[in-house]
């Protein structure tokens, strides 16, 4: 009986060592053979290569067979890299993407029908709507870490010297006159009323955050029709141009960090694309005026979360924007290789990893054991802001089911081949509204059919 005991006790302590402890208490035993498994990760959060190792350290105590390789990248080359690396066959086992670049890698053949791997049970976990982020053709392709909304933010004392009624605008959002008006006035000799990061890869930002004064939520409607073809793009085209040769909002690229900075140190007013979490990034800012930490000719600024403004006759939307971890296949995998990415997949996006990664963007967790580890941390967020946030959160439009591999892949491209470079030309006066939306037109009908093109309004 005492050797019976002693076998089932070192049993009991080999599966200990191969098991994951899933949320409902069940477990996951696999394979003990040895396998290296290599993510490309940004920085998400602050430090977020650093608290990664934490986790893997943690995650390693589960399986100490399995070895994490992270290749930190920057943001602004983090598309580019993952690119190049797929194309060559040596993808990450793991990358960080936006979900509105999903179609490129689904297209290239290298992402993976995720519920052929995931340990049993783990996807009820995940909100299902929010999954949807990251699902074509029926398809679920990745995880997601948090869903961000995406808009504007400004200096509090500024708005209110240019007349705006902020708590007003936070909780009830303010039409595209009152905007205009606002950074009208907002404009001087040494400050812009309004810049947008719209440099490089941030102009496809612009285009989707920005574009949500046009009532413009997502690239295909619901009916799934291509958006960027309506009246509402030519719209929004024509405002760009107006804000521009108006002298409101620089004329030239602004780079996503710059941004920042120019409300740091008083040199515009509004600024986007904007977080709630950048009021902890102001903050900090703050704080280091006094000790010289801050940017270089900083002013005390108080931060304030705003919504996009509206046009008439547009309904009022916020930019919502999944950002997930996608597996991905490369030259070396193998399925029993695809298990072990999935079970670091699921460990790097649900419970405290979530929490955490989630919580430092002042955003609630999109999976229920991360908002059960939300639950015991705060927030030093203003209550205007915190309002402002959850009411943005409230008009977020997922992307319409039903987007195929092949519309999201096109849907990039024009994005990328025709939309950034014209709209980088438009700012700089060197075309116009007019002339950019035909272009946009020419290339969507050729492309989709003029039949699955949206040209009317998008109410």
């Amino acid at each position: 009986m005492k050797k019976l005991l002693a076998m089932l006790l070192a049993l009991t302590m080999v599966l200990s060592m191969s098991a994951f402890a899933l949320a409902d208490g069940e477990s996951e035993v696999i394979s003990d053979v040895e396998d290296t498994i290599t993510i490309l990760a940004p920085p998400i959060i602050t430090d977020y290569t650093t608290h990664l190792q934490g986790w893997i350290e943690e995650f390693n105590k589960m399986y100490p067979n399995l070895h994490i390789e992270v290749t930190p990248s920057s943001w602004d080359d983090n598309v580019s890299r993952l690119s190049t690396l797929c194309l060559s066959g040596d993808a990450p086992d793991i990358a960080n993407i936006e979900c509105q670049t999903l179609g490129t890698y689904v297209d290239m053949g290298v992402a993976i029908d995720i519920t052929d791997y995931m340990p049993e049970g783990r996807l009820e976990d995940y909100d299902e709507s929010v999954l949807g982020y990251m699902t074509l053709d029926d398809t679920l392709y990745g995880l997601p870490l948090y869903v961000s909304i995406q808009a504007m933010g400004g200096n509090k004392a500024m708005l209110e010297a240019a007349g705006v009624d902020v708590e007003k605008v936070q909780t009830e959002g303010w039409t595209y006159e009152e905007f205009l008006e606002a950074i009208e006035k907002g404009t001087t000799d040494d400050c812009f009323g309004f810049v947008f990061a719209n440099a490089g890869i941030t102009t496809t930002d612009f285009v989707h955050i920005f574009g949500s004064v046009a009532g413009l939520s997502n690239d295909f409607t619901a009916d799934l029709k291509y958006a960027y073809t309506s009246e509402n793009m030519l719209n929004l085209l024509k405002a760009i141009e107006e804000i521009i040769s108006s002298g409101y909002m620089p004329n030239y690229g602004v780079e996503a960090g710059t941004r920042l900075v120019m409300l740091e140190t008083g040199e515009c007013m509004i600024t986007g694309k904007a977080m709630p979490l950048f009021e902890s990034n102001v903050n900090t800012n703050n704080a280091g005026i006094a000790d010289g930490t801050a940017v270089e000719g900083s002013v005390e600024v108080e931060y304030v979360f705003l919504p996009c403004p509206i046009m008439e006759g547009a309904t009022e939307t916020c930019y919502g924007m999944a950002n997930a971890f996608l597996p991905l296949r490369n030259k070396n995998t193998t399925d029993e290789h695809l298990k072990n990415v999935m079970l670091f997949l699921d460990y790097i996006c649900s419970g405290e990893p979530a929490a955490k990664t989630a919580g430092d963007c002042y955003l609630s967790a999109v999976c229920e054991s991360g908002r059960e580890a939300q639950a015991s941390m705060t927030l030093d967020q203003s209550e205007g802001n915190a309002a402002a946030a959850a009411r943005a959160v409230s008009l977020v439009v997922a992307p319409p089911s039903g987007v195929t591999g092949e519309q999201s892949g096109i849907a990039n491209t024009i994005m990328d081949e025709i939309i950034v470079p014209k709209m980088q030309a438009l700012i700089a006066g060197e075309t116009t509204a007019q002339e950019m939306y035909d272009t946009i037109c020419e290339e969507a009908f050729a492309q989709f059919g003029e039949e699955n093109c949206e040209t009317g309004f998008i109410s």
